[in-house]
């Protein structure tokens, strides 16, 4: 599978894990890797670290260059804007994965969440994706949430990829500041499920949901299932972190 991927890398290290992850995966093959919400381009900088593939900053993404790239696949891991816009230009990819939304509010992270991060930050681009993309598949955080990576995997990961100690550090620092509960902190590997899942890995239940999404960017199930999308609805944890591991490994970064 040729795939672009469209992430907001460089604050919590999930997207770092991904992208590592399809570095990794013997049936992708990167087009090119476009940066959300990244004016300055620093988190494009931080994607150069990572995988050997065209970055571009998203306010320099052009729907031309994703097309010219005949991707099969967009991974979408940040906020929507630039999957947005590529759906206005009318590139978007036959197949469209997309981590973000909650169907069922979950605690995480001290708090309640009601709308996710990443479709709360673009709900116009949001509703405009996840109400127009055809092959969407859609990996929410009430599923996601649960890919908490053990001290164990940590090691492993690390050993696998040491650009990711310092990233882990980073966010477990960042979570002890803001006085997170044990229960709710950790690193949560939300976006290598998404990866993971939109590549038919067989550590997800899927099934297909009418969904709608409001203007802040919340999720609703539509009772007229007009939009019916695939949407995970479980994981087997286990299965799906030593695959996340075995990937991370097999990236060809464990000397950097």
């Amino acid at each position: 599978m040729r795939l672009w991927i469209d992430t907001d890398v460089g604050g919590d290290p999930d997207d770092a894990v991904a992208l590592l992850c399809a570095a990794g995966h013997p049936d992708v093959e990167i087009a090119g890797v476009s940066t959300a919400d990244d004016a300055s381009a620093w988190r494009a900088r931080v994607a150069a670290t990572l995988v050997d593939a065209p970055i571009v900053p998203g306010p320099s993404l052009s729907a031309h260059e994703v097309a010219e790239s005949e991707p099969d696949a967009l991974l979408a891991i940040g906020p929507l804007e630039n999957a947005a816009r590529l759906l206005a230009a009318r590139v978007l990819p036959p197949r469209v994965g997309v981590m973000g939304g909650v169907l069922e509010p979950v605690r995480h992270r001290g708090a309640l969440w009601e709308v996710e991060y990443n479709f709360g930050k673009e709900p116009a681009a949001t509703r405009a994706v996840i109400g127009n993309a055809g092959g969407l598949l859609l990996c929410p955080l009430d599923v996601t949430v649960r890919m908490r990576a053990s001290d164990a995997h940590l090691r492993d990961l690390v050993d696998g990829a040491p650009v990711l100690g310092p990233m882990f550090d980073q966010w477990l620092a960042h979570q002890g500041a803001a006085d997170i509960p044990d229960a709710e902190s950790g690193i949560r590997l939300h976006d290598p499920l998404a990866l993971l899942a939109l590549l038919g890995e067989p550590v997800v239940a899927i099934e297909p949901r009418a969904v709608v999404v409001d203007s802040n960017g919340r999720v609703s199930e539509d009772d007229g299932r007009e939009h019916v999308v695939d949407v995970v609805t479980d994981v087997d944890v286990v299965r799906a972190m030593d695959r996340i591991v075995e990937l991370v490994a097999r990236s060809g970064r464990a000397g950097q």
